[in-house]
């Protein structure tokens, strides 16, 4: 009999979504006091779970981030707990390699993202100015991850209470008696998006809290309204091209006349 751990679950598929991108900060900043002279930005590159989402932990166990190559140890490599991150200061912006190592229960291979790291503040002018007053950009993403036909013992990780232990606070339950962990008020956990975002004290819905299939919708509808606006250039262009062409025409023609 084959191992618990190699037998899969025949016609099961597990998805996991879950958070790519990164803050930034100009400098002079309070939490970086003695940069190196040329840095003007520091910033933080990360992988995180959705705000009321399962811990990262029950299906990743590790984090490659690869840097540019002018950074010392240009490879960080975090591995579970985390937090997944890597905080540095520099002055350019450009493309971090990451790839995702996951639980040896999962019995899959690692696989690779990319995040272009944004370290100017970006969008419209409303939003520019809200990041330079606060002095913080965030640019993040969503990413899904799928298992197909997952091993027993992996499927019972991903499918157990533990995975939302993280989202837990201590509750007295009376002198003398030991705390009970419970889920703070108001938070629903789940493993798929919720149906609408979750706002962070403090953070807005900028900081991942956006991410819910209402927000999805949004994101959908705006890319087929900017998709007409865009076939509309193009028709455009396509009819002043051929008016181009027809002047040039004449223009041939008249000069082979004279």
């Amino acid at each position: 009999m084959a191992p618990s751990s190699s037998k899969r679950v025949r016609g099961a598929k597990l998805t996991r979504p879950f958070i790519i991108g990164n803050t930034a900060h100009v400098l002079p900043h309070p939490s970086f006091p003695n940069p190196p002279p040329a840095h003007t930005k520091a910033w933080t590159v990360y992988v995180r779970p959705l705000p009321h989402g399962p811990d990262l932990t029950t299906w990743l166990k590790k984090v490659q981030f690869k840097l540019h190559h002018t950074y010392a140890d240009a490879s960080r490599t975090i591995e579970a707990p985390g937090p997944f991150e890597v905080t540095e200061t520099g002055y350019g912006e450009f493309g971090v390699e990451i790839r995702l190592y996951f639980a040896p229960e999962a019995g899959e291979k690692a696989i690779y993202r990319e995040h272009y790291l944004v370290l100017a503040p970006y969008g419209t002018e409303e939003q520019k100015v809200v990041m330079e007053r606060e002095n913080v950009v965030r640019a993040e993403r969503l990413e899904i991850v799928e298992f197909n036909e997952p091993t027993m013992e992996f499927f019972k990780m991903m499918v157990g209470e533990e995975q939302f232990d993280w989202l837990k606070v201590k509750k007295g339950r009376g002198k003398g008696k030991k705390p009970e962990m419970v889920l703070e008020s108001g938070v629903v956990p789940s493993t798929q998006l919720p149906e609408r975002g979750v706002e962070e004290p403090g953070k807005g819905l900028g900081s991942g809290g956006a991410w819910s299939l209402g927000y999805e919708r949004q994101v959908v509808r705006q890319l087929k309204e900017a998709e007409k606006v865009l076939e509309g250039m193009v028709g455009e262009e396509k009819r002043a091209m051929e008016e181009r062409r027809k002047r040039m025409e004449e223009l041939g023609v008249a000069v082979a006349a004279k």
